[in-house]
């Protein structure tokens, strides 16, 4: 949203789904390194999308509401989460890749409920 394109949801839900899958079986079963670091880099850059463009409309938001204040806490959140990094063992990476994944799904859902037009595949954007 930020470059002028909509945001594609199904490409942030994808995402988010497979890290998630990838970590269901924490803390018993740790995942692959190189695969938490490849869907670290997708995610980092997904949510840097979602939260610029959310920061963008909570600018352009008169009032004070709920929508708003929730919308000022998950940014918050959001920056702590790319502010730190996913640690040297492979237990604290995916640690760090599923908090990602659980930022971007919460950035997508108040996006979508709030201020973006999604693209979903196959339709033209506004269906």
């Amino acid at each position: 949203m930020t470059d002028g394109r909509p945001l594609d949801f199904d490409m942030f839900r994808q995402a988010w789904t497979e890290a998630l899958e990838l970590t269901n079986g924490l803390p018993d079963k740790v995942p692959d390194r190189a695969e938490v670091d490849r869907l670290t880099g997708y995610l980092r850059r997904h949510v840097e999308m979602l939260a610029a463009a959310l920061e963008a409309a909570v600018e352009g938001w008169s009032e004070d509401t709920s929508d708003r204040e929730t919308a000022r806490w998950l940014l918050v959140r959001t920056r702590k989460a790319l502010d730190s990094v996913p640690g040297s063992n492979h237990r604290t990476a995916a640690v760090h890749v599923e908090d990602l994944a659980l930022t971007c799904r919460a950035l997508a859902t108040l996006c979508r409920q709030q201020l973006c037009t999604p693209v979903l595949s196959g339709q033209p954007p506004g269906i």
